[in-house]
């Protein structure tokens, strides 16, 4: 049983504790940026609900569109960025 809960440990100081602390900020950014998006477009649903005119809201629409690509680019590229300098390091 020692050797067990010693082997767990080890684990989880040499391997899973540091990729944790790694994946958590970046889940965490990674939502908030949706997030902003998510509000962006209920802010058009809302602008369209209230009236407003539709060649802007298009123009909005195409803006939030363009913003979401760019979005998930980046943190596409931020991820595989990382993942690639940590399996160089080791």
């Amino acid at each position: 049983m020692d050797t067990e809960k010693a082997f767990r440990l080890e684990l989880w100081d040499a391997e899973l504790r540091p990729w944790f602390l790694h994946v958590i900020p970046d889940a965490i950014k990674s939502v908030s940026i949706l997030g902003v998006l998510l509000l962006f477009w209920e802010g058009v649903a809302l602008l369209r609900f209230l009236g407003y005119p539709d060649d802007l809201l298009q123009r909005l629409e195409k803006t939030h569109f363009f913003f979401i690509w760019i979005a998930l680019v980046a943190i596409s590229i931020n991820f595989v960025l990382k993942l690639v300098i940590s399996t160089w390091r080791k």
